[in-house]
C-alpha cells in the first residue's frame, strides 16, 4: 500500500483520479500557455476538461492538441448570415447597433425549417453589423 495516501483512499479513488489525472494535466498545460508561461496549445476548453474526467471523451495524448472545432459549412451558416445582412438595410436606421430589441424583431422574424433562432443568433449578427 502506499502510504502517501490516506487510510480512505481505495481502488475507487484511484481509478477515478486517474481517469481525471490526464485531463487536468492537460487543462493545466493550456492554462500555462493560454497565460504565457510555457505550456503546449492543446485546444482545450473546459468543455473538454470535463468530458475528459469524467470519463465521456477520450483524451489524445499529452502531446497532441484535440481536434479543432468545426463550424459549420458556408452553405449551413449562409442562411443566417445572409438574413442577418439584409436585416440591417430594413432596421439599420432604426437599430444602428445590435440590441436586445432588434434581437426580439429579429427573432420573431427567423423562420428556418432546420436551424433554431439559437443556433442561428451569433451568424444572423455576424451579418448584421458587416454591413456597419
Amino acid at each position: 500500500m502506499n502510504t502517501d495516501k490516506p487510510s480512505w483512499w481505495n481502488e475507487e479513488h484511484a481509478s477515478t483520479w486517474d481517469r481525471a489525472r490526464g485531463a487536468l494535466s492537460r487543462d493545466w498545460q493550456q492554462t500555462k500557455h493560454d497565460l504565457h508561461l510555457g505550456g503546449h496549445e492543446l485546444n482545450q476548453s473546459l468543455e473538454h476538461t470535463v468530458s475528459q474526467a469524467t470519463g465521456s471523451e477520450v483524451a489524445p495524448p499529452i502531446d497532441a492538441a484535440n481536434p479543432p472545432k468545426v463550424i459549420g459549412r458556408w452553405e449551413d451558416v449562409e442562411p443566417a448570415i445572409g438574413f442577418g445582412y439584409a436585416a440591417r438595410a430594413h432596421y439599420g436606421d432604426r437599430f444602428p447597433k445590435w440590441s436586445s430589441e432588434l434581437e426580439r424583431a429579429l427573432h420573431d422574424d427567423w423562420h428556418h425549417a432546420t436551424t433554431s433562432w439559437n443556433e442561428a443568433k451569433a451568424y444572423v449578427r455576424h451579418g448584421y453589423e458587416l454591413r456597419h
